[in-house]
């Protein structure tokens, strides 16, 4: 007779559950971080010594696949980071678009950022890994840094004006840390597993949205 044990069960459970979740449709969530709000405080190599790109753009936190109502899937696959992407995409590039400010450049940890990513992230894309770092270099010339955010660094300026450049209010997620601008989230549609339009962001994701103290922000 065969007897089911607790494992036997929770795996057949897990069976059961696994396409309703898979079954929600998948978005992209784009990640910005905006350097100079990121490294208040903060003594990191790349906040020490920032390239003149990082002060005045958008570079890139992440490329994250999310189910459209909520939550997103992690860790898909076992497929290990691959260390020749960034030379075969051009190392110059990823560190101007995709820095890893915690790191110095020549450091042997300055690719865990960029393994985290991959493989947290990347692997639930179906994109291969160089797919998948170069549509994020790519998309961030989609919707470029604004220049009313720019034309403020050193002042404060409206959150929603910011929205307003990025797509909307019902578009982006600003990142604020003491109302102090440090990145946002903009949400995008996807075709065979590329970000093809900008779309409303789920409301998990605008909960996210920690400028709202104020309609004040602070542009460092």
């Amino acid at each position: 007779m065969f007897i089911p044990t607790i494992l036997t069960i929770f795996s057949l459970c897990s069976g059961f559950l696994a396409p309703i979740v898979q079954s929600q449709p998948i978005i992209y969530v784009y990640a910005y971080s905006w350097t100079p709000g990121f490294c208040n405080d903060e003594t990191y190599p790349g906040c020490l010594d920032p390239q003149p790109y990082w002060e005045t753009n958008f570079t890139i936190h992440g490329l994250w696949p999310q189910y459209a109502e909520n939550g997103y899937p992690d860790f898909c696959t076992n497929e290990p980071f691959n260390d020749s992407i960034p030379q075969q995409i051009g190392e110059s590039t990823m560190i101007q678009y995709w820095p890893n400010v915690m790191e110095y450049p020549n450091s042997s940890s300055y690719d865990s950022f960029w393994e985290h990513e991959w493989t947290k992230h990347g692997t639930c894309t179906g994109l291969t890994q160089y797919q998948y770092f170069d549509t994020a270099i790519q998309l961030t010339n989609r919707i470029p840094t604004p220049t009313v955010l720019y034309d403020s660094v050193g002042k404060n300026m409206s959150a929603n004006v910011l929205r307003e450049n990025m797509g909307g209010s019902d578009y982006v997620s600003l990142q604020c840390s003491n109302q102090i601008l440090n990145g946002l989230y903009t949400c995008w549609n996807q075709t065979d597993n590329e970000p093809t339009t900008q779309i409303q962001c789920p409301t998990s994701v605008l909960k996210e949205d920690t400028c709202t103290d104020s309609d004040d922000i602070i542009i460092l």
